[in-house]
């Protein structure tokens, strides 16, 4: 009996002892667990070299280094938010690298989204930048590259989280850093600001793109007040701090030469001090990684994959401090599976209503018929970028963010909130050409067009033109929607062309000088049939002079008729660049039929005029380019050929004519890693052929030129630049004439 009291007693005590260690071992892991420091990663801006992050991040999720806030600045904002939202690695990487960079940058809609008076511009030159006249004065656009490309993406990016406006919700507790434009200091982006908008404030690099409004504040990239948010994690309660420094380091003063370098270095200057200030907050405990970029600038963006690399290769060397904030493996993947839940598929959004707000001047009923979205099936994020695209293409508005609303019966309310434009719709563009053969031709054209724009709820658009050079016009026309965004118009213009051109008469110098004068007026009816395609058919009166402007010429009669007359019109255009086309299709084609005109060169009285481009890419950066114009006028002489692709070789006007045809073909190859400031390099050559006639050949005329065919060929090197194409090239002519040339603006015309 004694011995089952002892077991007994035994047993209880055992029992005892195990509960005390059962207890103190749950109780030594929970000490652990709340002993565990609060680990912060804080990224830095730096342009390009900030997808340097991506490598770091992939570094630490090897060692096994579990994150608990993360803080971002510019670059850093957009990658630490996409790392705290849910993305892996791979996905971060993936989203980089499929970025179109140079779509990102540009300073316009693609093309095949902008109307076709926005596309006719192109072939006259003018400029993308616009300045605004208004009762305050002169305003000038407040950046350089529009917003909406870098906004939709970052919206792309972030729909899985786009319910969520409080960031420290996020996977990891997330803030971004942007400035107060006005007081210079930093300004937190975590409560009540979607991830896109607090990404896309701390983007928002002074002059590039434009500043982002928020609650009562202006913002701006927050690498000007603190590039390395220190300061944030630790307010946000930070133990330790893995702070990534991937700043370009200041430049020497004797690599500096520019305006645009001094400006860089100046930035660079500021953004230094509030660095070094951050550097001097971190402990001993703290690791700072100063990623290795040698080689890489901000502006490197489609270096990325090499970048990440060379981020990755940067931390490997912080290996051993690192390793030291690593949890077990099991525990990391657990929490690194939890943190990535967040990013699910997109899913399609049953919309019920759409809604337009915030408009002053822009109809808002012209913004939905632009948007062109079907209500009544679900509407997929993409779609609404496709959207958004659009309305933005109408070049009514600096930026084309959205919203959703709850809607009834468990459907959304898509709220559009435009912007626009804040230098007004009253603008000034500018445009031209410069050529020279280096001997004794040299030419310009200058040309200024105002627009005033929206003077009605449908649409209507006073456009002024201005040239003067070597071919003067003045035009004034008015373009009125028959409906708000409606494809069918209406478009009175007057319009006076001077025209002046050397005249050769078969010599191989000029003999004397000849000066078209126009003016005209005319009414038109037109359909817009689609973005790229618009028919116009009108009447019109016109008064026509033709006399020797410059010397003599025996039994020349001066021309000076008028006459009323019908046209009809068809242009179609879809080419992705004007200058430098790769794909696409031009066709301009024009008729006109005089009532009377006496002393016309044509004894049918009629006009036309085709023109047309067709491009083809065989690949790896070689385009050939098929062109022709033809044409058929009552003015002697109207058509001259000579100068840069159109007679290479010969003068302006050494062959000219009231007919003409011109057919050239081009071949270029674009030079790959040989841009120059960022713009493309071509090299290439061509040959063309081409004749003049007059229908009618009067006595003072030789018919040497007229009704021969003539050849040239030509070879160039240009430049696709930001400030229009640019040609230095010679040419020589089946006549033997020759000549160099350097010419800036669009030759093919």
């Amino acid at each position: 009996m004694f011995r089952r009291v002892f077991q007994s007693l035994l047993l209880a005590l055992s029992l005892v002892l195990c509960s005390v260690v059962s207890a103190e071992t749950v109780q030594h892991a929970n000490s652990l667990t709340l002993s565990r420091p609060k680990v912060a990663l804080v990224l830095s801006g730096g342009g390009a070299r900030g997808f340097s992050h991506v490598g770091v991040i992939r570094e630490l999720e090897r060692l096994g280094v579990k994150i608990d806030i993360v803080v971002g600045t510019s670059m850093g904002a957009m990658v630490g938010g996409g790392y705290a939202s849910g993305y892996s690695v791979e996905q971060m990487q993936d989203i980089i690298l499929g970025v179109d960079w140079k779509e990102m940058f540009a300073l316009r809609p693609d093309r095949d989204e902008i109307n076709w008076r926005r596309r006719q511009d192109d072939f006259k030159g003018l400029g993308t930048q616009e300045i605004g006249l208004s009762k305050k004065g002169v305003l000038f656009p407040d950046s350089v590259v529009p917003a909406q490309h870098l906004e939709i993406f970052l919206r792309s990016i972030t729909r899985h989280v786009s319910s969520v406006t409080d960031l420290s919700k996020l996977s990891i507790p997330f803030a971004a850093i942007a400035t107060d434009l006005d007081t210079g200091e930093a300004v937190v982006m975590q409560k009540d600001v979607t991830l896109a908008d607090a990404m896309r404030s701390s983007m928002s690099v002074p002059g590039a793109f434009s500043p982002f409004p928020y609650k009562n504040h202006v913002l701006v990239d927050g690498g000007l007040a603190q590039n390395l948010p220190v300061e944030q994690a630790k307010a946000m309660g930070a133990d330790i701090i893995i702070a990534v420094n991937a700043g370009t380091p200041l430049g020497k003063s004797k690599d500096i030469h520019s305006v645009a370098g001094v400006m860089g270095q100046m930035i660079g200057i500021l953004t230094e001090r509030n660095v070094d200030h951050s550097k001097s907050l971190l402990t001993e405990k703290d690791i700072l990684i100063t990623t290795d970029l040698t080689g890489f600038n901000a502006g490197d963006f489609q270096k990325a994959e090499a970048i990440i690399e060379a981020g990755e290769k940067s931390a490997q060397k912080y290996e051993p401090q690192l390793k030291r904030l690593a949890v077990s493996q099991k525990t990391f993947e657990q929490w690194n599976l939890a943190r990535q839940s967040a990013v699910q598929p997109p899913q399609a959004r049953q919309v019920d209503s759409v809604q337009v707000q915030g408009l002053e001047v822009v109809n808002p009923k012209s913004v939905i018929k632009s948007a062109d979205l079907d209500l009544t099936k679900p509407i997929t994020e993409d779609q609404i970028a496709q959207a958004s695209a659009k309305i933005w293409a109408t070049d009514d508005f600096t930026l084309v963010p959205y919203t959703f609303e709850p809607g009834p019966n468990g459907t959304q309310t898509l709220v559009w909130r435009p912007q626009e434009k804040p230098w007004g719709y009253n603008t000034i563009r500018v445009g031209g050409k410069i050529s020279t053969d280096f001997n004794q031709e040299h030419t310009f054209d200058f040309l200024v067009a105002h627009t005033m724009g929206w003077l009605n709820s449908w649409g209507g658009e006073w456009r002024n033109e201005a040239q003067i050079g070597k071919d003067s016009y003045f035009s004034t026309s008015f373009y009125q929607p028959l409906g708000a965004a409606s494809p069918l118009f209406f478009m009175p213009e007057i319009r006076y062309e001077s025209q002046r051109y050397d005249w050769y008469n078969g010599s191989s110098h000029a003999l004397a000088t000849l000066k078209n004068k126009t003016l005209e007026g005319s009414l038109s009816l037109g359909l817009e049939l689609g973005k790229a395609s618009v028919f116009k058919a009108g009447v019109g009166y016109v008064s026509a002079q033709s006399k020797v402007s410059v010397g003599e010429i025996p039994g020349y009669n001066s021309m000076d008729d008028e006459a009323s007359f019908v046209e009809i019109s068809w242009q179609y255009d879809t080419l992705d660049n004007v200058n430098f086309p790769t794909k696409g299709f031009y066709l301009d084609a024009r008729a006109r039929r005089y009532d009377q005109m006496e002393n016309s060169a044509d004894p049918e009285v009629s006009d036309y005029y085709v023109e047309t481009i067709f491009p083809w890419d065989w690949g790896d950066g070689w385009v050939s380019v098929l062109s022709g114009k033809a044409g058929s006028s009552t003015i002697p002489g109207r058509y001259p050929l000579g100068g840069l692709f159109n007679m290479s070789g010969a003068y302006y006007g050494r062959y000219s004519g009231s007919d003409m045809v011109l057919g050239r073909l081009q071949l270029s190859k674009r030079l790959q890693h040989t841009d120059v400031f960022g713009f493309p390099i071509y090299v290439g050559a061509g040959f063309e052929m081409g004749r003049v006639q007059e229908d009618v050949l009067p006595t003072y005329l030789s018919d040497k030129d007229l009704g021969v065919w003539k050849k040239a060929v030509s070879a160039y090197v240009a430049a696709d630049s930001i400030f229009g194409p640019l040609y230095l090239a010679v040419g020589q002519t089946s006549d033997n004439d020759s000549a160099v040339y350097f010419f800036w603006g669009r030759p093919l015309q």
